[in-house]
């Protein structure tokens, strides 16, 4: 099940991508680290061909990721399917833009979707800065409020991987492409 966004983020989301300089970026909706977000990403193309071949299918669960790490002891050092840009939270309020991408710091840039009013209020600017958030405003003019950080490079962690992994299933799935399922055994 996937969640709705609500009508007036779908129709900005061409112009929210622009102000951000994520344009050409893939948007998939994703329930990475159990909050469903929009997630801006690309495809390596090269990968998936590989995993493609190989018959490697996204492992979008941990169960499924300790599995294939078992299987292929170099699956984890793999380039990534994709690369995240960051996540975008487009809600009502800024508490549950806030809420909805906290976990997300790891992983890439974090974005609030929110109303004009909301998006230039005191509690907005205060946090945006404190904890690095990007801030979007629904409506125009001057649509990006606040910039997003940028994410530090980190250590993959099989956390990183696992959130990797959901989005790339998301991608295909998304995009209607055939899942690999094919392991080999032996």
């Amino acid at each position: 099940m996937t969640m709705r966004m609500p009508a007036d983020a779908a129709a900005v989301l061409p112009q929210v991508l622009e102000v951000l300089g994520w344009q050409g970026r893939r948007v998939v909706q994703a329930r990475a680290l159990s909050n469903w977000r929009w997630v801006a990403c690309e495809l390596d193309e090269a990968e998936h061909e590989t995993r493609v071949r190989e018959g490697l299918p996204p492992a979008a669960d941990a169960i499924l990721l300790r599995c294939l790490a078992h299987r292929y002891p170099d699956f984890l050092s793999r380039p990534a399917p994709v690369r995240i840009e960051g996540a975008i939270a487009p809600r009502r309020t800024w508490a549950a833009a806030r809420n909805n991408l906290g976990g997300f710091v790891s992983f890439g840039a974090r974005v609030a979707l929110v109303p004009a009013a909301v998006a230039r209020g005191l509690p907005v600017a205060v946090d945006a800065v404190y904890y690095g958030f990007g801030v979007v405003a629904l409506e125009e003019p001057d649509r990006l409020v606040h910039p997003p950080e940028p994410v530090a490079a980190t250590e993959r962690t099989w956390m990183k991987r696992l959130v990797e992994e959901v989005v790339y299933d998301a991608v295909l799935r998304q995009a209607g492409q055939p899942l690999p399922v094919a392991l080999r055994v032996g």
